[in-house]
């Protein structure tokens, strides 16, 4: 809309570096990429607002994985989470009939803003591939300006040198955001890297699985060290 605004007002001074991303590759990189040891998904709602509940029906169609789109109150989140639950308590998962539910129907629509879709289809245009940080390089996964606003593109109309700065070899990102590993099982987590001193997108931002775990999640870490070693007890035992 802004980029749109800019063009009618005849604003010259305006460009956009644009990083946008779209929601499904990245999702299929977590999914195929290996034995996924994800459950399920909690949809964010604020992009379901524009692409609807349908943009996540291929988890549940094609890997059987439950999905529930949740909004952002703490009440949100937590009947999100039931929702999944219940996927797995009623037996749908377990007979192959996973879904996409929608806690967030006092925004969210199955086909989403149409309208906001058809300016975006316009405005931007997709990128051969994107890079992001933790799983790499993903085809088709990135948005540039297309021709039609080209005059606000800030890679034409500048020299942008592209630089890369890759995650730290000791940053375990991708692992987590596949479900290998929990956000304490990575060696710099809670020491080199923390809010304060972030160093994989994990902990960058607050709604990251590293920082949640970090500013909510020591009890829940106890219990599964405690888990842990009664687990191996019991195995020692039995050998």
């Amino acid at each position: 809309m802004t980029v749109e605004a800019a063009r009618r007002q005849g604003v010259e001074n305006f460009s956009v570096f644009s990083n946008h991303v779209l929601i499904e590759p990245p999702l299929r990189a977590i999914v195929n990429g290996g034995e996924t040891k994800v459950d399920g998904f909690i949809g964010p709602g604020h992009v379901a607002t524009t692409v609807g509940t349908d943009a996540f029906e291929f988890l549940p169609r094609e890997f059987n994985l439950p999905v529930a789109v949740a909004g952002f109150e703490p009440l949100d989140v937590l009947q999100s989470v039931v929702l999944l639950v219940e996927q797995f308590v009623d037996g749908s998962v377990e007979s192959g009939n996973a879904r996409v539910d929608n806690q967030y129907a006092r925004v969210v629509r199955s086909a989403g803003n149409t309208t906001a879709q058809k300016l975006m289809d316009r405005v931007f245009s997709l990128r051969d591939t994107f890079e992001w940080r933790g799983l790499g390089w993903i085809e088709g996964s990135g948005l540039g300006i297309s021709e039609e606003y080209a005059a606000f593109d800030a890679e034409r109309r500048f020299e942008v040198p592209g630089r890369r700065i890759p995650d730290p070899i000791t940053c375990e990102c991708g692992s987590v955001l596949t479900g290998h590993i929990k956000p304490w099982q990575c060696a710099v987590f809670g020491t080199a890297c923390t809010p304060a001193t972030p160093i994989g997108t994990c902990m960058v931002s607050p709604e990251g699985a590293c920082a949640a775990y970090y500013n909510f999640g020591r009890i829940d870490r106890q219990v599964t060290l405690n888990l842990a070693k009664t687990r191996r007890s019991a195995a020692s035992a039995k050998r």
